[in-house]
């Protein structure tokens, strides 16, 4: 599609008219009438002077000016400085963003607010839920050839814990490691933990031992 400069060139140059005698007439300068034909409209002090010089020229060509002045808004558009510049330069400036300090604050407080309901969550479910039982050793269905095994685990460190009904105490972090003798042929080892909620936890090891 041609620009405003383009169809302004175009008539003058198939009216063979030439630019002095235009200024002349028009009492625009040549060096703006330039402008005009080139879509240069940087040096203009601003929109406003520019479609005044787009409509007399226009009109002195005999141009639709309403039609030329379309095209020009089509393509050009005046920024917040009051220049004419391109009309793609502009518009992703003038668009709404979404990211303001507003909304900055916003996502801000919903996020603390967010991390301090699951701190709630969590603290709630460690009061009124059964505690975490993991059993690193024994693994279940092993077979030993030593009359002991070591009972290596972890559970929440305010829990109460106990193998096969013996208390053992917790270290730091919850670990726990207890040493439990064997009878020969099948071992059930039971380890349970006990929160402060009154819930427990239970964890089952059959462990064979073989003389």
């Amino acid at each position: 599609m041609k620009t405003t400069g383009q169809i302004l060139k175009e008539t003058r140059a198939s009216k063979k008219l030439d630019i002095v005698d235009i200024s002349r007439i028009t009492r625009i300068r040549p060096r703006f009438l330039e402008m005009l034909e080139e879509d240069d409209y940087g040096h203009l002090p601003n929109a406003t002077v520019a479609r005044g010089f787009i409509r007399n020229y226009g009109e002195f060509l005999g141009i639709n000016s309403h039609h030329l002045l379309a095209v020009f808004r089509r393509d050009f558009v005046e920024n917040q400085q009051g220049r004419i510049v391109p009309r793609g330069m502009v518009d992703p400036v003038n668009k709404v963003s979404f990211w303001t300090p507003r909304t900055t604050i916003i996502v801000a407080v919903t996020l603390v607010f967010t991390l301090f309901g699951v701190y709630l969550y969590y603290q709630y479910r460690v009061l009124t839920g059964p505690p975490h039982l993991e059993l690193s050793t024994p693994t279940d269905r092993v077979n030993m050839n030593e009359d002991t095994v070591q009972v290596v685990g972890r559970t929440d460190p305010e829990a109460s814990l106990s193998v096969n009904g013996h208390l053992v105490a917790l270290e730091k972090g919850g670990t726990f490691f207890f040493r439990m003798p064997l009878n020969p042929g099948e071992n059930k080892i039971t380890v349970t933990s006990l929160a402060k909620s009154g819930k427990t936890t239970t964890v089952i090891r059959i462990v064979e031992y073989s003389p």
